[in-house]
């Protein structure tokens, strides 16, 4: 039998909301694309945990899917809880816990799947992506900055990333990123924390005593 990875692994395997655009002459001017780029590649290298809102749209459904949950990062480590699984990972490697199903996959994510592994689209831009433009915009009332960039290599599975960047801190609070077959994918983020205490356990996983365990990994 087939194990897929879930969907949930195309963000964020990578939380939707109202923007608008403001002309430059009124408002703030935006750092340069690569300044924000460095800016985001320092801070992303603490931790980070936030709620998340997370939407899948394409042109072969009907309706978009939408998922809900916690995340919690520290560099390519990564744990994230939703209704119904718990995911755990680190590079290549994730552990998907299926309570309702009692069962645990182990397996490794390569290729396309890693770019939109949460450590891909927090912390490695500066080797996926070249920052493209960058522009001020108003998300939710407040103030952000708008980074658009476009991948490295050529047929990269996600065609363009964007990025709205909080004013005040600095703080990612939306990723929309779009792949070779139009799919959207959005991530919002809440209740963001960054820099504070994470337990190095937080990324590591026990399958509870009876829990069928399915190890994937080639």
């Amino acid at each position: 039998m087939i194990y897929p990875i879930p969907k949930l692994l195309r963000v964020v395997l990578l939380v939707c909301g109202y923007f608008v655009s403001v002309p430059l002459c009124t408002m703030a001017q935006a750092p340069s694309p690569m300044s924000l780029l460095e800016e985001l590649v320092v801070r992303y290298q603490t931790t980070m945990e936030a709620s998340f809102v997370h939407q899948l749209t394409s042109e072969l459904w009907d309706e978009s899917q939408i998922f809900t949950g916690q995340v919690q990062l520290w560099g390519d480590r990564y744990r994230i809880e939703t209704l119904s699984e718990i995911i755990i990972g680190r590079g290549e490697e994730a552990w998907i816990y299926r309570p309702e199903e009692n069962q645990v996959l182990i397996t490794t994510i390569e290729g396309e799947g890693l770019a939109y592994s949460p450590g891909a689209l927090f912390h490695s831009y500066e080797e996926l992506y070249y920052p493209h433009t960058s522009t001020y915009e108003i998300l939710d009332g407040i103030p952000h900055f708008r980074l658009e960039l476009i991948p490295v290599q050529e047929n990269f599975s996600i065609s363009s990333l964007t990025l709205w960047i909080r004013e005040t801190d600095h703080v990612i609070t939306r990723i929309v990123a779009v792949d070779q077959n139009s799919m959207r994918t959005e991530l919002d983020l809440k209740e963001i924390q960054t820099g504070i205490p994470i337990s190095p356990e937080t990324f590591e996983f026990i399958p509870p005593e009876g829990v069928e365990v399915i190890d994937l990994r080639s």
